[in-house]
């Protein structure tokens, strides 16, 4: 008899996929954070380009209210330098050390009704290309509906 691979199993291997298609699609250094069911974790599952560090990171979203905003709905904030002094004191600082520059995309990503997902991505400091931020932007389409498939299998 075939033996049923674990639920976590799967979420690596999803957020794996994920991680090489953002670096894929130009993203030098790429961070993907999962919620825990409350929200009130959130753990690095994947990440690129950063140090070995990275791979323990693990933040309190009610420390910071971008990363709160950020979970209560699917969203996205792009950091330039024009908003950057904005937005920079909102961020954790142990986030901000691993995206140092003023060119960062964050994004979160939804599963059953709930934000599921923290992508946080650069293109190591250099301002976005357009075509960069639409491949981007598809590419979080594609991770989007590979969760949502995701979330509902088994059911």
């Amino acid at each position: 008899m075939l033996k049923e691979p674990s639920p976590f199993a799967n979420i690596v291997q999803l957020t794996g996929c994920a991680r090489d298609a953002l670096t894929a699609c130009g993203m030098r250094r790429c961070l993907i954070l999962l919620t825990d069911r409350t929200q009130s974790r959130l753990a690095v599952q994947q990440s690129a380009g950063l140090p070995r560090e990275a791979a323990g990171l693990q933040l309190d979203p009610t420390q910071s209210q971008v990363l709160r905003r950020l979970l209560a709905q699917p969203g996205q904030l792009r950091l330039t330098p024009e908003n950057a002094a904005q937005y920079s004191a909102l961020i954790p600082g142990n986030l901000k050390a691993l995206f140092p520059a003023d060119h960062v995309l964050l994004r979160s990503i939804p599963a059953n009704g709930r934000v599921a997902l923290l992508l946080i991505a650069d293109q190591g400091g250099q301002p976005f290309a357009d075509v960069s931020l639409q491949a981007f932007g598809k590419t979080v389409q594609c991770i989007e509906r590979a969760l949502a498939s995701f979330a509902t299998r088994g059911r």
